[in-house]
């Protein structure tokens, strides 16, 4: 996924991995310069390190700009869409997908009460000593040298410096979008099963609202268009099922696309990683969790 200009490259070598000792937990390192990530969001929390350039993002109702040396932290579901603020220079970083259930618990551990998922006031911040604890972390679990032990360690310490220093408002259980009773129930239908071809008309039928008015607030009130949500809960389903067997094409689907290719496109767009490229990366990390299994079980 790396878009190169002319001059110099930008210092990122792309590349994807499932850490084994933690379900769910993901890393993805990447360069971008002539690149447009379309409105989506990430059931983890993403917490991101700027190594070169500059990101300028839509997020929180606001636009902010990550540049090299700062972090940036996106809460699970949280709705953002970004592109390079200079396209002759783009922007490269490292991201951390991190299990909600592993925020909360490390939210307990500065003191929140349980279950509580941070947030934070400001989404870009500065932090040299976190940053340094960033690298550490993401080149332990990346690399698999260090004990399971230590890996394991250093991320949840990561995760007690990064919410001393930096959460601020808290918030009991998963982040839920505030909605009205026929905005509610259309979403309810469309997570009810994501792959279900349904015309606008039904929708706006089950939502007791004309198709313009429910376009027009659920977009307000989730952050997106009921089409665009519903793209978002395919390729959601697309992860889970690129982790097995089944192959690429009944992937897709299996999962409301067209076909393959149309996967592909999205998958790439959306998530910055290619579903080939994220099947291999699964498949490696359930590999190593095997091994780790065969030995007995790993240390949560």
């Amino acid at each position: 996924m790396r878009r190169e200009t002319r001059g110099t490259p930008l210092p990122s070598t792309d590349g994807f991995w499932v850490a084994s000792e933690v379900p769910g937990l993901e890393l993805h390192r990447a360069a971008y310069t002539r690149w447009t990530f379309p409105k989506h969001s990430h059931d983890a929390f993403s917490l991101c390190a700027y190594d070169a350039g500059a990101h300028a993002l839509h997020l929180q109702g606001q636009r902010v700009v990550a540049t090299k040396g700062s972090l940036l932290a996106i809460p699970p579901g949280e709705m953002h869409e970004g592109r390079a603020a200079d396209a002759s220079i783009g922007w490269a970083y490292r991201i951390l997908y991190i299990p909600p259930p592993l925020l909360t618990r490390a939210a307990e551990e500065v003191g929140a009460p349980v279950g509580t998922l941070p947030g934070f006031a400001s989404p870009v911040f500065q932090d040299g000593a976190l940053l340094e604890g960033f690298t550490a972390t993401f080149d332990a679990l990346k690399d698999g040298a260090a004990s399971a032990l230590e890996r394991e360690e250093r991320l949840l310490r990561l995760l007690v410096v990064l919410l001393r220093r930096h959460s601020a408002l808290t918030q009991r259980g998963r982040r839920v979008a505030a909605c009205t009773p026929g905005v509610r129930r259309a979403r309810e239908l469309l997570e009810a099963d994501p792959t279900r071809n349904i015309t606008l008309d039904a929708l706006a039928r089950v939502a007791g609202l004309s198709p313009w008015h429910l376009v027009r607030a659920f977009h307000r009130q989730i952050g997106q268009t009921p089409q665009v949500y519903q793209r978002a809960l395919r390729l959601r389903r697309a992860q889970v099922l690129l982790a097995g067997t089944l192959p690429m094409a009944e992937v897709a689907l299996a999962c409301g696309f067209t076909d393959q290719s149309h996967l592909i496109k999205h998958f790439g767009r959306v998530l910055g990683v290619t579903p080939g490229a994220y099947r291999a990366a699964a498949r490696a990390g359930d590999g190593q969790r095997k091994r780790v299994q065969s030995r007995g079980p790993a240390p949560l």
